[in-house]
């Protein structure tokens, strides 16, 4: 049923939104969503409801990514406690935690946990997804929110369903778990869109949906960072439908409107980096340069290191009539010869012999004159037979 505007109503909310807007958009999407679910029915066994969402488009990014979200209070609860399990993640004993319970007397949370059992238990995945889908919402000790994410994993994070921070050392602990429950949370990422689940359709009627519409908008803008100038655009959407807008900033570069302050530092980035672009290129054309006058021509250039020998071909010749090519001399360092050019044999020069040093296989001086006096002996003695034996020959 379409919300009927009253002449009670603000014609601006918090000032930006027009509130005709708001219920033209508001109406539309509760329209889509009852036509949508009644060809779901005729075609799939289970139907699931749609949650509408309010999308913030900031002009800049978030500088920090906070684990810790932001609650905002809602007239119409998003959780009926009777029909939706709920589940509470707690420090270690678990059964001092279930006594609590017991003792203020609450009764609408269906199960605790402890971190024990999410170490031993849930640790296997199926176990995991079996918990997550048991249970519609989940509350967790504000002191173990940050080691939430390794135990439960990513599951929770892409279902929607991530653990909500309480205060379990509060005196009146019941009314702290029932604000818990009965609000919305805003997840600020280091991204320009933000989504906060504000109403689900179609057990919220679309009076209801409007109402946790207006009352939430003034809470997400004073959590974000420069308030109303910081912020782009609001869009409302269902997880299944387009997006329709409900406000958006003016377009120009004054104060509060698209470009304040954004036109200066991209001007800003830029310049700069046409600056370093061009000494980019001035650098690297004085390279060029000095690589072409040193080849100019056709001469090869051997550039000579203690390591490396690196030695530039020649360009290709031009048109123009350029002198013959002169090979460049290049001298190779002892590590790199091995590298350019094939060893050449070496022509061994012969050794200096000093007077008196036998070679090797000679005998010594010493040994070579009793030799040659023995021989010279042995000739005499040799001469004299033969001499005698030509003197007896004669007689």
């Amino acid at each position: 049923m379409p919300v009927a505007s009253t002449s009670t109503t603000p014609s601006l909310v918090d000032g930006h939104v027009s509130y005709a807007q708001a219920e033209k958009a508001v109406n539309a999407l509760s329209s889509y969503a009852v036509k949508a679910r009644a060809q779901k029915e005729d075609t799939e066994l289970i139907v699931k409801e749609e949650n509408v969402w309010l999308v913030v488009a900031t002009k800049s990014i978030n500088p920090e990514k906070k684990l810790k979200p932001i609650k905002i209070t809602l007239p119409n609860p998003l959780i009926d406690p009777r029909t939706t399990s709920i589940c509470l993640l707690v420090k270690d004993p678990q059964r001092e935690y279930k006594d609590l319970l017991e003792t203020n007397k609450i009764k609408f949370v269906s199960r605790v946990v402890g971190v024990t059992k999410l170490r031993g238990k849930f640790k296997p995945f199926e176990a995991r997804r079996q918990l997550l889908g048991e249970h519609g919402m989940f509350l967790a000790d504000e002191r173990i929110v940050p080691l939430l994410p390794k135990l439960l994993g990513k599951g929770w994070f892409d279902a929607k369903k991530q653990p909500v921070p309480v205060c379990l050392t509060r005196k009146d602990l019941k009314a702290e778990l029932e604000r818990a429950v009965s609000a919305t949370y805003m997840h600020l990422t280091q991204g320009t869109c933000t989504s906060i689940k504000i109403s689900p359709l179609p057990s919220h009627t679309p009076s209801q949906t409007l109402a946790n519409l207006l009352s939430a908008i003034p809470q997400v803008v004073s959590n974000i960072k420069g308030g109303w100038s910081s912020i782009q655009s609001l869009n409302i959407k269902t997880s299944s439908s387009v997006s329709l807008p409900i406000w958006s900033c003016e377009l120009g570069d004054k104060e509060g409107q698209r470009w304040d302050g954004v036109g200066e530092e991209a001007w800003e980035l830029e310049e700069e980096g046409a600056e370093g672009a061009k000494k980019e290129v001035k650098g690297g054309k004085g390279k060029k340069r000095s690589a072409a006058e040193a080849v100019e021509g056709g001469e090869e250039k051997a550039v000579v290191s203690e390591k490396k020998v690196k030695v530039k071909g020649p360009r290709p010749v031009s048109t123009k009539t350029a002198p013959a090519p002169v090979a460049a001399a290049v001298v190779p360092s002892p590590k790199a010869s091995k590298k350019v050019a094939a060893p050449t044999p070496a022509v061994k020069e012969p050794k200096k012999v000093m007077a008196g040093t036998p070679k090797k296989g000679e005998p010594s001086v010493e040994k070579k004159k009793t030799a040659s006096g023995a021989g010279k002996a042995a000739k005499e003695g040799v001469v004299g037979k033969k001499g005698g034996a030509k003197k007896v020959a004669a007689k």
